[in-house]
């Protein structure tokens, strides 16, 4: 089953109440949901080379380092003895070993269940750092910014686009987790509901045929530390004479908040935030 694979949890000890329990934290949306619940004495160690500004408190000496996104420093962790892991998708190849070392919680989301499984995610670093009843009470009140952002959306006539910029190049990405977050979670209208099983480029021919009402932009090279898309992208002679982006909102989403972070108790409450602005 699917929720089997998005958190691989509770084996071992984690399945009882575990007193000042310590952990290995790989993904910064499981660190934003341990961070507002309370448990940053939880937190051993942590990639802190691209960690959000919301969660800058992070890069600070009390806590290790323990590799960057892709490549662990295995020793580091093993010494830390930790009670728990917390992987996303980038450590996947490390999974194997990591379950050798202690219970692992998979903080992945799936695309088309992604709320569902965000929440099961969340109760389940809950109960890893001894905080589950807080974690219950803090999905609840996000459910209802969630709900009334749903609401307004509905209301609405917008309809919008979500791409992505990495290296210079934007492109669609109608069906995946940032898209499900702004279409399925806030509910915004999608200007395109088609399936692509390839690359679709926002070009001028794209955008005349869609018209979009927003264009948001997920800007994976800046939040790497890479070129970020050029900031008169938008204002070239063969965009900028085309209806779509003359009308259009272009909003800007926050490149680490959106990449590197999301799925957790913070993340998605600002990400929301940020997706409604345009909304009227």
């Amino acid at each position: 089953m699917r929720k089997l694979l998005l958190a691989t949890l509770l084996v071992g000890s984690l399945g009882n109440a575990m007193a000042d329990p310590k952990g290995i934290v790989m993904d910064f949306g499981a660190l934003d949901t341990i961070d507002a619940l309370g448990g940053s004495s939880s937190v051993a160690a942590l990639p802190k080379a691209y960690v959000p500004e919301y969660l800058e408190k992070y890069q600070s000496d009390e806590y290790k380092l323990s590799g960057d996104m892709f490549k662990l420093d295995m020793d580091l962790i093993r010494q830390e003895n930790p009670d728990f892991i917390i992987i996303s998708g980038r450590q996947g190849r490390s999974a194997a070993e990591l379950q050798s070392i202690a219970s692992v919680i998979n903080f992945s989301a799936g695309n088309d269940d992604y709320l569902e499984s965000v929440k099961y995610n969340i109760l389940a670093v809950g109960k890893a750092i001894g905080k589950e009843a807080e974690a219950k009470i803090a999905l609840e009140q996000l459910d209802t910014k969630i709900k009334a952002a749903q609401e307004k959306s509905i209301a609405s006539k917008q309809k919008a686009i979500v791409l992505m910029h990495n290296d210079g190049k934007l492109g669609l990405i109608n069906h995946s987790a940032y898209a499900s977050l702004v279409h399925d979670v806030a509910g915004v209208k999608r200007a395109d509901e088609k399936q692509y099983e390839g690359r679709v480029v926002a070009d001028t021919k794209y955008l005349t045929e869609i018209n979009p009402d927003i264009i948001y932009i997920v800007d994976r090279s800046a939040a790497i530390g890479a070129k970020p898309l050029d900031e008169n992208y938008f204002k070239a002679k063969e965009l900028s004479e085309v209806a779509a982006v003359k009308n259009a909102d272009i909003i800007y989403l926050t490149p680490k908040l959106w990449y590197l972070s999301g799925k957790g108790l913070q993340s998605i409450d600002l990400q929301v935030q940020e997706v409604m602005a345009p909304i009227k």
